[in-house]
């Protein structure tokens, strides 16, 4: 497998472009032979759709999957009798969820990564709030998106606390109390977009309650779609978020339960970056790469899917690639926009969650 000691013991975004695009193409050759050799539908897949793996030379020949592949059919790359625990992405009421196969050293190196990624960002003594009741985590929406998005920031933190009570009702009066007693210091508001702007920002507004400045944070992450119908952009979600809340910092970034751990962490300049564990590539209708600036379907790929072959994944996302290793904000790598769904595709909400 991969060396993964290694690439942990590297800055997530301080590989310039030669030398990060040489260790990547590596690893992800690797872990595609990996499991070529250990899961019968991505062999079957990939003899029948791409060129040999041995024989490939860049990273866009490379075997990929489609993200619906994921609903219908048990892709799971096992080699031994590791038990492996299973994850449902979060898709609306009648539309199948995939299901994510984990064993306990992939969800060790999506911890591991996460917590690189986010190294800059979230101090190890900084607590975390969570838009969710604390029950959640004993129920059987824990293995969906949501639980696993909880249970790995959770791990990032010092002490967890939720802001929903047992009948999913906003209570804030552990937040101001913390507020209170713990002046000037930093705390995180985690939650996904959609669930912070209609259960959080607009319940706090209905009941007329404004924080005053502080030294919080939130951190959140899909759910635009939902957005949209409102006419909530980026900015108006942060400006908003700013006034209600009384945060400093906000924090978007776009994942999903397919690549869990390799999320793209968004800068201060409204890119989101791809770090040392992750890659994408814009296709357009036919499938042939789009240039950069030009708008298609998004292709992620992660170097931390171990037990199932998620390493290279076809979305239903449109974005754009704006450039490499020269943004403004000093972050090596890619970075690029995500424009949104691709139009009339399922609402397959990976982190997409009511």
């Amino acid at each position: 497998m991969l060396n993964y000691k290694k690439l942990f013991n590297l800055n997530s975004f301080s590989l310039p472009v030669e030398k990060k695009n040489k260790l990547f193409f590596s690893n992800i050759k690797r872990l595609s032979k990996f499991h070529y050799n250990n899961s019968k539908e991505y062999k079957l897949i990939s003899n029948n759709l791409f060129k040999s793996i041995s024989k490939t030379k860049t990273i866009s020949d490379l075997p990929f999957l489609h993200v619906s592949l994921f609903k219908n059919f048990n892709l799971i790359s096992k080699k031994d009798k590791n038990k492996v625990s299973t994850f449902n992405s979060s898709g609306t009421t009648n539309a199948k969820k995939s299901n994510i196969h984990l064993d306990y050293k992939t969800a060790i190196l999506q911890s591991k990564a996460l917590n690189k990624i986010f190294s800059n960002i979230i101090r190890k003594d900084v607590d975390i709030f969570f838009l969710e009741s604390k029950s959640f985590l004993k129920s059987k929406e824990a293995m969906s998106a949501k639980g696993a998005a909880i249970k790995g920031f959770g791990q990032l933190c010092r002490n967890k606390f939720f802001l929903l009570d047992k009948k999913k009702k906003l209570d804030l009066s552990i937040l101001k109390k913390y507020m209170r007693f713990n002046k000037d210091k930093e705390f995180i508001i985690f939650g996904f977009t959609s669930s912070i702007w209609f259960d959080l920002i607009n319940e706090m507004k209905r009941k007329k309650i404004r924080l005053k400045k502080n030294s919080g944070m939130i951190i959140h992450g899909g759910g635009w779609k939902k957005m949209t119908k409102f006419r909530v952009n980026n900015t108006k979600f942060k400006n908003e978020a700013k006034n209600v809340l009384g945060v400093n910092k906000i924090y978007n970034y776009y994942g999903m339960i397919e690549q869990t751990g390799s999320v793209f962490l968004e800068c201060e300049k409204g890119y989101f970056h791809c770090s040392l564990f992750s890659d994408i590539l814009i296709r357009n209708s036919k499938l042939e790469l789009c240039k950069t600036n030009q708008a298609g379907l998004i292709q992620t790929l992660s170097l931390l899917p171990a037990s199932y072959p998620g390493q290279s994944l076809l979305t239903e996302d449109i974005g754009i690639i704006h450039g490499e290793d020269n943004c403004k904000c000093g972050k090596l790598g890619k970075y690029f926009t995500v424009l949104g769904r691709v139009p009339d595709s399922e609402l397959r909400g990976c982190s997409d969650v009511s």
